[in-house]
């Protein structure tokens, strides 16, 4: 009988004392959490980083680590002299409350300068590079960008072993006020010359493809404005997955550095396919295959095509666009891009067919980063049929059409990809006939400009304004239809169908026109994290001729959009309707793309 209530009590033993353990064993957590001194600033922003909070295990944090984020905070503040100890809880006690005790001292805001040493930097320059104003708190990271600012400064002309010397004036015992200047102590040292520059881990690429994107010359000052800039376009040729520079000589003491640039080859061929819709009347799907070394030297050959179907009712149809693109980047040695393309253009729409074989050739160059000019000479034999307005059907047989084409763009947006802020400016003409040769007289001008303002962090205006125009000359008033401008849709004037703005036909399908007016109004701002919203404006008009301009025949759409940043751009979800002045309130239209608008 003793040894079955043995048998029963043990087990029922055992179990009680594992738990009796388990609950010595858990893990305190913290309790509350309290500052004994008055504080400039909150309890949350004070604890940023600290991993402190309640509810939190004691062996999860330590107090060290709390005592270095709180005076680290305090001194991104301008509390530079703070002082901070923390009293941890031991195990075991009844409450485990963390006491922060703090001491931050005044607070240092920026007074003014004093300068000593080199006057190789002009005062105002180096003031400019100050993230400070007059009167802000000073913290250990804006002081430390100030000088990695002076210093970068004097490696762009060539002094890599220049030397800044930062230091904070006391505090006047003469005032209450906080106002602390800075003295700069500033050594240029010697100036720093490029030697020879070697390329490392090169196999199909020749070595000049990588020297030339530096822009420097042996003897020249080590110029390291430079330096980055052409590591940056190094890895923009898409030939390299790693690329590194070794300064030989720099740490040695040498005036002469030669440089070894140390770079991996990727594999480079691609094949690019591609579809989507660019409106609900519109799909398209395009695949590419591309070569960007063909011959080692960084020539670029692109084959492929865009196919695009229009859905839109009776005016469905196909459009067609397969090239043959070559590129020679550094055409005979200079800075000058050639490129050379063949194409054929097939357009088929219920009231519209273009027929088109071409060769175009042209040549561009960039200037001072942000300027670039282009032009062209396009040769194509083409034959079109259209409809008029008036349902007059206008056919042209096989002809002869040549055309001469030049522009200039000027491109300061940051980033390129969804910018913030900077600006975007084209102006374009071409001449088909005339001294270009060929059967067909038309002319083109284009004009566009883009704004980007950043109100705040997450907030950004951007504008858009653009006009085109083409027309015929010498007694020509036939425009053919891939030279007309349509509008309409999620890239012009949203709240309206794909290119339906402007001149139609007797059974309403869209001609294009010969004048274009576009402007766009945006508010972007930020909503949490990645995720975005949008305001947006749009306005303007296709018409034949100049008179027949006004606000009635215009096209206005107003309406809101959601955005989502990934790494290939903002992801777009538009959603516009048109209150017009001759249409009243028209159905909404829904938007959807990668990139936004303008």
């Amino acid at each position: 009988m003793n040894s079955k209530i043995t048998q029963v009590l043990l087990p029922l033993l055992i179990l009680l004392s594992l738990h009796s353990n388990a609950e010595a064993l858990s893990e305190p957590t913290i309790d509350t959490v309290t500052f004994t001194s008055n504080l400039p600033v909150s309890d949350r922003d004070l604890l940023q980083g600290s991993g402190l909070h309640k509810g939190v295990s004691i062996f999860m944090v330590s107090s060290n680590q709390v005592r270095d984020a709180v005076a680290s905070n305090l001194r991104a503040q301008g509390y530079l002299d703070c002082d901070v100890s923390v009293d941890w809880p031991l195990w075991g006690v009844e409450s485990y409350e963390v006491k922060i005790n703090v001491l931050p001292g005044r607070q240092s805001l920026r007074g003014g300068f004093i300068f000593l040493g080199d006057t190789t930097l002009t005062i105002s320059g180096i003031i400019d590079m100050c993230p400070m104003n007059f009167g802000s708190p000073v913290s250990p990271s804006d002081t430390a960008s100030f000088t990695g600012s002076i210093l970068n400064s004097y490696s762009d002309l060539g002094y890599l072993r220049a030397e800044v010397t930062l230091e904070l004036e006391p505090f006047s015992p003469d005032t209450s006020d906080d106002y602390r200047g800075f003295q700069l102590t500033l050594s240029r040292g010697s100036m720093c010359y490029l030697g020879d520059i070697t390329v490392t881990g090169l196999n199909t690429v020749r070595q000049t493809v990588v020297t030339r994107e530096f822009r420097l010359s042996q003897g020249d000052p080590l110029n390291m404005a430079k330096m980055r800039e052409g590591l940056s376009k190094i890895y923009s040729l898409g030939l390299f997955s790693r690329v590194q520079i070794d300064y030989n000589g720099l740490s040695e003491g040498r005036d002469t550095i030669d440089v070894v640039v140390n770079v991996t080859e990727q594999d480079y061929l691609e094949i690019e396919l591609a579809s989507g819709y660019i409106s609900p009347e519109a799909v398209f799907g395009s695949a590419y295959w591309k070569h960007p070394n063909i011959m080692g030297n960084n020539q670029r050959l692109r084959l492929g095509g865009i196919y695009t179907r229009y859905i839109a009712g009776d005016n469905s149809g196909n459009e067609i666009k397969p090239q043959i693109v070559y590129e020679e980047p550094w055409f005979l040695s200079s800075r000058w891009t050639s490129q050379l393309k063949l194409d054929y253009y097939y357009l088929q729409r219920y009231n519209q067919e273009v027929r088109a074989f071409g060769s175009e050739i042209s040549f561009s160059r960039e200037f001072a980063h942000i300027w670039r000019f282009t032009n062209a000479y396009r040769l194509e034999r083409l034959r079109y049929r259209f409809m008029e307005e008036d349902s007059t059907e206008v056919e042209q047989d096989w002809i002869y059409a040549a055309k001469i084409s030049a522009g200039f763009t000027r491109d300061t947006r940051i980033p390129l990809i969804n910018p913030v802020r900077g600006s975007w400016y084209k102006i374009a003409g071409s001449v088909s006939g005339g001294l270009a040769g060929g059967e067909l007289d038309v002319y083109t001008a284009d004009t566009e400009y883009r704004l980007f303002f950043p109100v705040t962090d997450g907030f950004v205006l951007a504008g858009r304004a653009a006009t085109s125009i083409a027309e015929g000359y010498s007694g020509n008033t036939t425009v053919p239809p891939n030279f007309r401008l349509y509008l309409g849709g999620g890239t012009t004037i949203r709240g309206y169908d794909f290119q339906s703005l402007g001149p139609e036909d007797g059974e309403g399908n869209p001609l294009g026109g010969n004048i274009m007016v576009l402007g766009n109004a945006e508010a972007r701002f930020s909503v949490l994290g990645d995720l975005g919203a949008v305001l947006f404006c749009d306005g303007g008009g296709i018409w034949t001729e100049v008179q027949e301009i006004s606000t009635g025949s215009a096209g206005f759409g107003i309406g809101v959009g959601i955005r989502y940043n990934t790494l290939i751009g903002p992801i777009r979800l538009d959603y516009g309707f048109a209150p017009t002045w001759e249409n009243s309130l028209k159905r909404g239209r829904l938007y959807f793309a990668i990139g936004q608008a303008f």
